[in-house]
């Protein structure tokens, strides 16, 4: 009876265990192909004038304040996109090299779809993330020595093209909206003078309020000059009549004073269109308009200068910190270590197995 428990567990443990295990050895021997990887260590740094806070390590070797956190993990989220995936496999063809071991299990099946080859693509690429430095380490696998370094070039290269474009097309379009308003306001500017210029030759004046100005001075002192007559007509009428000769001419000359003040007043005051307080207002309200114009031109104008700097200090460049190297040798799979890793667990389940067996047995008895 013992001997038939014993010759029962030992064709139990074959079959889950032995069996499995011979199985995954002689895959790993014969059918698994050799896995190359190539690496390199990656850094986005931003394109500054800025002075580096902390000179110290890599910071201070670089010369230039770190990039944020912000700009790693986006460049890791696009390494192992699908938009990556496309331009690789359109110039290193992927699928092709990804099949061409005909490995059962590790190899990408001949006809797999895009998404498929996406995500067969985060398994021979890696991304770890250092987050103290934000340095990116890439990590990419193929059956061929050349071709993992080839591929880990082109990862690098994509990387760098993609962080040149979102830097760039951010800089420019802050400058191109700067340059728009300057080009907004310099129209703004010419119309304000060309309004202005069309008011003064139209109404044939160059600044209405010069001419008030001008007028208000004339008429003060032709009052003055005739509070000097009156008092001289006052002085002839204490020893002269009204008929006397140099009376009569004297209140002619106040006459005459008097209605070329009336004349003069009325210049600034006249009911008539060509009156000169509403040339001044309108041709005040136009000097504003130039005014406003013209501050509006030179903001813009600063607005454009600034922009053209922060766009400069906003592009940011790809540092290869160690560079991507032809691997000697094969990494995966590791097949030592996939072998005692298999019978381990083969072992655990199996022990698992027979301990559930035995409380199901108890439960009957």
């Amino acid at each position: 009876m013992q001997n038939k428990i014993n010759m029962r567990l030992l064709i139990a443990y074959s079959s889950f265990v032995l069996i499995p295990l011979f199985v995954i050895v002689i895959y790993l021997t014969t059918f698994a192909k050799d896995r190359y990887e190539s690496s390199s260590v990656l850094l986005v740094k931003q394109v500054s004038d800025s002075a580096v806070p902390d000179a110290n390590g890599l910071t201070a070797l670089l010369g230039v304040p770190n990039t944020s956190t912000e700009d790693s993990h986006i460049l890791k989220e696009y390494i192992v996109s699908r938009d990556m995936v496309e331009k690789l496999d359109h110039s290193l063809n992927l699928r092709k090299e990804f099949n061409v071991a005909k490995d059962p299990i590790f190899a990408l099946k001949k006809d797999a779809t895009i998404e498929e080859l996406v995500e067969y693509f985060n398994k021979v690429v890696k991304i770890d993330l250092d987050e103290k430095t934000m340095m990116l380490k890439v990590s990419s696998q193929g059956f061929s020595p050349e071709f993992s370094l080839k591929l880990n070039q082109a990862l690098l290269k994509q990387s760098d093209a993609f962080i040149n474009d979102i830097s760039q097309n951010i800089a420019m379009e802050q400058q191109t909206f700067a340059e728009k308003q300057l080009v907004e306001s310099t129209v703004q500017l010419k119309q304000a003078r060309n309004t202005l210029l069309d008011y003064q030759n139209k109404n044939e004046i160059f600044d209405p309020e010069l001419q008030a100005k001008a007028v208000a001075t004339l008429i003060s002192g032709l009052q003055t000059n005739i509070a000097q007559l009156k008092t001289e007509e006052r002085t002839l009428l204490t020893y002269l009549t009204d008929e006397a000769p140099q009376v009569i001419a004297l209140q002619s000359q106040i006459e005459s004073v008097e209605k070329q003040i009336e004349t003069e007043s009325a210049k600034l005051t006249s009911p008539s269109n060509a009156k000169l307080n509403k040339n001044v207002a309108d041709f005040e309200e136009l000097k504003a308009q130039v005014s406003f114009a013209t501050d509006l031109y030179k903001l813009s104008l600063t607005s454009l200068e600034k922009a053209r700097l922060e766009a400069s200090r906003k592009l940011k460049k790809l540092v290869v910190i160690s560079s991507p190297r032809l691997a000697q040798e094969a990494l995966y799979p590791r097949k030592i270590y996939l072998s005692i890793t298999s019978f381990i667990l083969l072992n655990i389940l199996f022990g698992i197995g027979m301990l559930i067996h035995s409380i199901v047995r108890e439960h009957r008895e």
